[in-house]
């Protein structure tokens, strides 16, 4: 069943206001389990980030790669943060979830841009918002290079629809441009995978755009939108360190872990799935499936455009993700942190496939009542059930042992103690938590 939505590149008032509302409302987990996210602690790299910038200064350390990641952008951000909240880690996950907030209401705001009924909107955004299989990236202050990643991505989308950029002799038309090359940039120099989005970028020039221009000119255009993530890449492939530096042998490890990855997420961990194996591979894959084709056929010629561009943007990110981490082991491909892009990726074909699976219910005269219901049903389960029994287990391993370790043991182990780095000596880390008053 076709939707009947026109495009439109503004909404109705009252659709923009829950738009936003539905954004804002992914807050109150935040709020809710502030005392469990209070506990959360300083964790893993963080350490090794927060030596590196008492070691060698805050510049140097903003331009050095990480393991396989060149993001000074990122670094920027984080490290202009562990100042300007003097050390609470409370304050970096208010700033990691504030930007979570703001990707949802962008990811509202672009769906209903090209022309997704408001019932598949709402729905997408508090599915994305709230479900708990986003903990470790909304609990761990290192994964906001990925939040920031998608929300440039999401800013240059809306944008490049909006305006529809111009290349041409007059001075003005370049500015529209400039914008969406910036956002490319900020991308890639948030977040290694961020690399995708001049990439895509690249291609929405020709397929999501339906503004008249000619080839050569958006020829043009989309090399300038990919030239920041050709630097990034070449940045990273010439000083970083990472399974793309020894990739010969294991093309087949990297092949197998995206399949995984493509096939399982975000099902997986919507639904918290418990089983494991080539079934559930078989069976989560084939359901993925059918709601990407039942996406597809129920969208009308505007909308299967974002889809198709979404789909790519999920199976690029699938063959990155197998290369960066076949060597963890197939289990890992439905970790927490790998869940974000995968469910801005999906959910759209999913809450189309619910608007028309409501259609072809009858005809609902209540619908929009029946659709709030829902949508507050959806809260009250994921916030009070899932969130709960989430948050308490990952509070304790992220913060309450690294907190008894450092503030309240008498003689913890030199080496090893210190959750999450094990190199780190423990001293070191007493250290630190005096310098930036870590808290």
């Amino acid at each position: 069943m076709k939707s009947n939505s026109p495009y439109t590149t503004s909404a109705p008032r009252h659709t923009t206001v829950l738009i936003y509302i539905a954004g804002l409302l992914t807050l109150i987990p935040l709020f809710v389990f502030h005392r469990q996210f209070g506990q959360l602690f300083w964790f893993g790299d963080e350490w090794d980030q927060l030596d590196q910038i008492e070691r060698i200064g805050f510049g140097a350390w903003t331009w050095q790669v990480f393991g396989e990641n060149f993001v000074p952008l990122f670094k920027l951000l984080w490290g202009g943060c562990v100042y300007l909240f003097r050390g609470s880690y409370f304050g970096m996950i208010m700033a990691l979830w504030l930007t979570h907030a703001v990707n949802t209401i962008q990811l509202g705001r672009l769906l209903r841009l090209y022309g997704f009924p408001l019932v598949a909107v709402l729905a997408s955004q508090i599915a994305f918002g709230f479900t708990p299989g986003n903990l470790e990236t909304l609990g761990w202050a290192t994964q906001w290079s990925s939040v920031l990643a998608t929300s440039f991505l999401l800013f240059a989308l809306e944008w490049l629809q909006r305006v529809g950029p111009f290349i041409s002799p007059s001075k003005a038309s370049w500015r529209p441009v400039s914008v969406v090359v910036i956002l490319s940039a900020c991308s890639a120099l948030s977040f290694s995978r961020g690399v995708l989005t001049g990439a895509l970028l690249a291609l929405a020039c020709f397929w999501l755009t339906e503004h008249p221009m000619p080839s050569c000119r958006r020829g043009l255009q989309a090399v300038l939108f990919l030239l920041p993530a050709i630097i990034a890449a070449a940045f990273i492939m010439a000083f970083a360190s990472g399974n793309h530096q020894h990739l010969k042998g294991h093309l087949l490890d990297s092949a197998d872990f995206a399949l995984w990855y493509f096939c399982l997420n975000p099902i997986y961990r919507l639904i918290e799935m418990d089983s494991w194996g080539i079934r559930t591979l078989a069976l989560l894959g084939t359901l993925k499936v059918i709601l990407i084709v039942w996406g597809l056929r129920s969208a009308d010629n505007h909308q299967r455009r974002l889809l198709w561009f979404l789909l790519f943007f999920d199976l690029s990110n699938a063959a990155l993700l197998g290369i960066g981490r076949y060597h963890t082991g197939l289990e890992a491909s439905v970790s927490s942190r790998y869940q974000y892009s995968s469910l801005v990726a999906v959910l759209p074909f999913a809450a189309l496939c619910l608007e028309d699976g409501l259609k072809r219910v009858g005809r609902w005269n209540r619908r929009p009542a029946v659709a709030v219901t829902c949508i507050l049903v959806l809260i009250f389960w994921g916030v009070f059930h899932h969130w709960r029994r989430e948050i308490d287990c990952f509070s304790a391993t992220r913060g309450t042992t690294a907190r008894h370790i450092i503030f309240v043991e008498a003689h913890p182990a030199e080496m090893g103690a210190v959750p999450g780095i094990p190199f780190l000596s423990t001293a070191r880390a007493k250290e630190l938590v005096i310098i930036y008053h870590l808290n």
